[in-house]
């Protein structure tokens, strides 16, 4: 029964020291952390393309891709956003301040280009179906004359709609000069 007795006691002892060692160094760990290596709390940062007196408004976050034109550039170029800072963002080792950038690029950021990507790809995707249709009932009905006009014409309005369809596409994109009336910043947030 001593044993026993002895047993619990010990348990009991084990058990206080553990607390007492988990509360002592759990309230210094905290402490040991110096104020400088903390993180600002907040700060957040985006670029943002605004319509000048209107609710027109696109953000573009860190590792999103822009697609951009310089001044000195000679056509568009896309690549991802890697950070932004100050009055610039950075891609891929390049500093690209702000008032160097001519013309931004966009996809599908209102309903009507969003639409429009829908409408387009629906009717490419229905122009090379029947243009396939066609071309099989041309094949399959080279002695029938009437069969093989009537192919022939589904070929025609296939790609017709092949057409409209690539057409539409060209409209899913929006391009967006920084003048007076679009404006690109940086925002930060805290």
């Amino acid at each position: 029964m001593q044993v026993n007795h002895s047993i619990g006691m010990m348990k009991h002892l084990l058990f206080g020291i553990l607390l007492f060692f988990s509360c002592t160094f759990s309230s210094t760990c905290h402490a040991q952390i110096p104020e400088s290596s903390t993180p600002a709390v907040g700060k957040y940062r985006y670029l943002l393309l605004a319509k000048a007196g209107t609710i027109s408004r696109y953000r573009i976050q860190i590792g999103e891709s822009i697609t951009f034109k310089r001044f000195q550039d000679k056509k568009l170029q896309t690549m991802e956003v890697l950070d932004i800072r100050g009055n610039s963002f950075f891609v891929e080792g390049l500093e690209v301040p702000l008032k160097d950038v001519e013309k931004i690029r966009l996809k599908n950021h209102t309903g009507g280009r969003k639409v429009a990507h829908f409408m387009g790809s629906f009717l490419k995707a229905g122009g090379t179906v029947f243009t396939l249709v066609g071309a099989v009932n041309v094949l399959t009905n080279l002695n029938d004359k009437p069969d093989r006009i009537d192919a022939f014409q589904t070929i025609g309005g296939a790609l017709t709609l092949y057409g409209v369809g690539t057409g539409l596409h060209v409209l899913r994109n929006g391009t967006y000069k920084i003048n007076k009336k679009w404006t690109l910043k940086v925002i930060e947030m805290y």
